[in-house]
């Protein structure tokens, strides 16, 4: 599976005809050349790619500093996911005592 910087990198390059020796983690958007609508445009194709919402990235934003905002965003939603299966294995677990722990009726 791809980095997010390598994902941004690729999305840059196969999108907008960027040299991919251009796109570094120290450049800024503005700097390779983009506008605000390129900038929505990649958020768009990078959110299809990562389930990751980008809204309102600035131009001054470094292509590092995306990707750290994705690798924090899918971290944060990996963790809820844990939380919400941690619950529900509490919730199960809970269902269970109370099934094995009711009396057996026979009538």
């Amino acid at each position: 599976m791809p980095t997010s910087t390598e994902l941004i990198t690729t999305t840059l390059t196969e999108t907008f005809d960027l040299d991919p020796s251009e796109v570094t983690p120290e450049r800024t958007f503005e700097e390779l050349g983009l506008d605000s609508l390129a900038l929505v445009e990649m958020g768009l194709m990078l959110q299809e790619r990562t389930g990751v919402t980008l809204n309102d990235v600035p131009l001054h934003t470094t292509v590092g500093g995306l990707a750290a905002l994705i690798d924090r965003a899918e971290a944060d939603r990996a963790e809820a996911d844990r939380a919400e299966a941690d619950r529900a294995g509490v919730d199960r677990s809970e269902a269970d005592r109370a099934l094995t722990a009711a009396p057996n009726s026979t009538r």
